[in-house]
């Protein structure tokens, strides 16, 4: 348990807690492992409330805008997920990892944005080209923006 849920009982809710202190008292780290706590207790009500509490206090933090788009995904929330990633990717610029490419190209296939999610693919490629997952990414985007486009065709042949 973190500091900012330990004296807490399992069924008690951390924002009581939370706002008897000082939000400020506690680090981005803290913050993300009381949310991944609150999520590893199914209580994602609590949980995003404290990612928006986060995010109001640390809006640059790498870890309140991971643990924000990884809840996000969770709940299927893909516009915010998008958001967070994209956030996440303008902060780290160059040193982004593959992980947080990989997720982002996901997040905006899941909103069924092909175009864009190729494009993200093929960036993210271009810049770690070492990366398996994002290499098959990249190859089954190609595969589906192909069928895309001779399906049409397809369709008038019949």
């Amino acid at each position: 348990m973190t500091r900012l849920t330990h004296p807490l009982p399992v069924k008690a809710t951390v924002a009581s807690h939370f706002i008897e202190r000082c939000a400020t008292r506690f680090s981005p780290e803290e913050i993300r492992q009381a949310i991944a706590e609150l999520v590893a207790h199914n209580q994602l009500d609590m949980a995003s409330a404290l990612c928006a509490a986060g995010l109001s206090l640390y809006p640059n933090s790498e870890d309140i805008l991971c643990i924000s788009a990884l809840l996000a995904e969770l709940e299927q929330d893909w516009s915010s997920a998008q958001l967070h990633l994209e956030n996440l990717l303008e902060l780290q610029g160059a040193n982004t990892r593959a992980t947080v490419w990989h997720h982002l190209i996901r997040v905006v296939r899941c909103q069924l944005d092909i175009r864009q999610s190729l494009e993200l693919a093929q960036q993210a490629v271009s810049l770690h080209p070492s990366d398996r997952l994002l290499q098959d990414e990249l190859h089954a985007l190609l595969e589906e923006a192909t069928e895309r486009v001779l399906s049409p065709s397809t369709d008038l042949a019949q």
